[in-house]
């Protein structure tokens, strides 16, 4: 029971957001199935792509394609779950508010982007 409790309290201490991931999944759908896909400026392929991003910088996304107006896209991050439990924590403990300075406090606002592009 003792260990439990002092599990508890280190959890409690140091801030949830220290244990999520530093990097999620995030999916990019062009509505022209051979349209260039870059993520922050590097090409990752073409008309569907899966990758991952960091969960705590902003993403640029870009599609383009002959024939076609380029499209481009910012998603930028929020507060993920594990952060808001920080947050929250960290109004009655303080030291929970650490966590909020690691990437699993943050998440992209989208991880699933469809990105349309229109003829010249």
């Amino acid at each position: 029971m003792k260990k439990i409790v002092l599990a508890l309290m280190l959890l409690s201490i140091c801030g949830c957001s220290i244990f999520g991931g530093r990097q999620v999944q995030m999916g990019i759908t062009s509505s022209e199935r051979d349209a260039q896909i870059f993520i922050n400026g590097m090409y990752q392929g073409n008309g569907i792509v899966q990758t991952s991003v960091s969960r705590d910088e902003n993403v640029s996304v870009l599609v383009k394609k002959d024939g076609f107006y380029p499209s481009q896209r910012e998603i930028t991050t929020k507060l993920s779950s594990l952060g808001m439990l920080d947050a929250i924590f960290g109004c009655v403990l303080l030291v929970p508010w650490i966590g909020l300075a690691f990437p699993g406090a943050w998440i992209p606002e989208q991880t699933n982007v469809t990105i349309l592009l229109d003829r010249k």
